[in-house]
């Protein structure tokens, strides 16, 4: 069932993540719908390979691409196909991990080909995911070089969006509506990890009043990005915990809150109550829909609660998982569009190949399959400040994350 509305208002998974672009994609349909084949007049009509110059060879099998989308799109298409139907003819440009995958899980393919999609263009390209008439499904990528097929699920296998374990940083700023939502303090920290062919992930939540030590000094967590921006936050976890972390997604109380009534009344089910706050009233636990401003509330809330910003960042990952489920009823082909719009409303490091990825990544994953945790620590002091001093379990979990994304009790 698709919860679509004519103008896609649509969150990517709280993270996944930049300054929009308004420019129309080239001979791009609509992408609220995907568009028809046609049938009529092909688009393309082309081979990647010619025949052999000499007439003892056989001939490499062609391949005919048709379809509504941008003529150099469908150009890539044709040469992976082709490629994919015979593999005498010339290997096209992808990336090393899914041209490996491809052959171990090769499309469908035939000498005719139709195929659907929906593009986007974004700060820094256009991106696209496109589907054939025999169910696989491609995601494309044009950075300023040309279009480029940068994922693929073939129907046969899993899927493959970009090296495993994709992890990305969910950085939600404290900044009020006016204010810079980029350098002030970082009022929530996540760590989101995400492995397609799996289906599972993590989401790390970082007590915000962490003590850590950086190039500016001993200081909060949430202090490093005020004055300085999210990059340093990714910095210090890549520089402290070795872990390749790909970039950013950040967002301010505004942002959040438009992104949540672009998506949608948000059906949750809260494990425990929580008390109302001087602002707000109180939740009740059990199966609810919550408003985009009772959302942002709930997300905000740790005034009264056991265990303080350590649950008050646990049930942020709720919310996220609630936000995965909701987006998980809409098409693959959205995704350019949901791409678009959380970017009317967040500020990212990530690439057009790296936000398609992710944006295709969301209906790879169960959400029952992602573990949702915060990273312990003990109360402390540091002068007058009240902080929390991570534990020796924390540094383990996070070193665990590095090669899959995983911690031991998820593997």
């Amino acid at each position: 069932m698709k919860r679509l509305i004519p103008t896609l208002p649509l969150l990517v998974a709280l993270a996944l993540v930049a300054g929009a672009c308004t420019s129309t994609p080239e001979a791009a349909p609509d992408s609220t719908t995907s568009p028809t084949i046609a049938t009529t007049q092909p688009t393309t009509s082309a081979t990647t390979s010619q025949a052999p110059t000499t007439s003892t060879t056989e001939a490499t099998a062609a391949v005919t691409i048709d379809g509504d989308l941008p003529e150099a799109l469908l150009v890539a298409i044709t040469a992976v196909v082709s490629w994919q139907r015979d593999d005498r003819s010339d290997a096209p440009a992808l990336p090393a991990g899914l041209a490996a995958h491809l052959a171990a899980n090769p499309l469908s393919t035939s000498a005719a080909v139709s195929v659907t999609g929906t593009t986007a263009t974004i700060e820094g390209g256009d991106i696209a995911v496109v589907e054939t008439d025999t169910g696989d499904v491609l995601l494309a990528a044009d950075e300023g070089d040309g279009w480029r097929i940068v994922g693929a699920d073939p129907g046969v296998g899993p899927p493959w969006y970009g090296e495993q374990p994709r992890m990305v940083m969910v950085i939600g700023s404290d900044a009020r509506p006016g204010g810079d939502q980029q350098t002030h303090r970082a009022d929530s920290i996540h760590l989101l990890t995400a492995n397609p062919s799996d289906g599972n992930g993590t989401i790390v939540g970082f007590p915000r009043d962490s003590w850590v030590s950086t190039p500016y000094g001993s200081m909060k967590f949430t202090s490093l990005m005020a004055g300085r921006g999210p990059q340093v936050m990714v910095d210090k976890v890549v520089d402290t915990w070795d872990l390749p972390v790909e970039g950013y997604v950040v967002t301010g109380f505004k942002g959040f809150e438009d992104l949540m009534r672009s998506l949608g009344n948000l059906p949750i089910d809260l494990p425990r109550a929580l008390p109302s706050q001087p602002w707000w009233p109180a939740f009740r636990a059990g199966e609810q829909t919550l408003s985009p401003q009772r959302t942002l509330e709930y997300s905000r809330t740790r005034k009264g609660v056991p265990g303080g910003d350590f649950t008050r960042s646990a049930n942020q990952g709720l919310v996220m998982l609630a936000v995965l489920r909701l987006l998980q009823m809409n098409d693959i082909a959205d995704a350019p569009e949901i791409v678009s719009v959380l970017l009317d409303h967040a500020w990212t490091s990530l690439t057009p190949t790296d936000l398609i990825q992710l944006a295709a990544t969301i209906h790879a994953l169960d959400p029952e399959e992602i573990e949702n945790v915060v990273l312990p620590g003990r109360l402390g002091r540091a002068g007058l400040a009240s902080v929390v001093r991570l534990t020796a379990e924390a540094d383990e979990m996070l070193a665990d994350l590095a090669d899959d994304g995983l911690l031991e009790s998820n593997k």
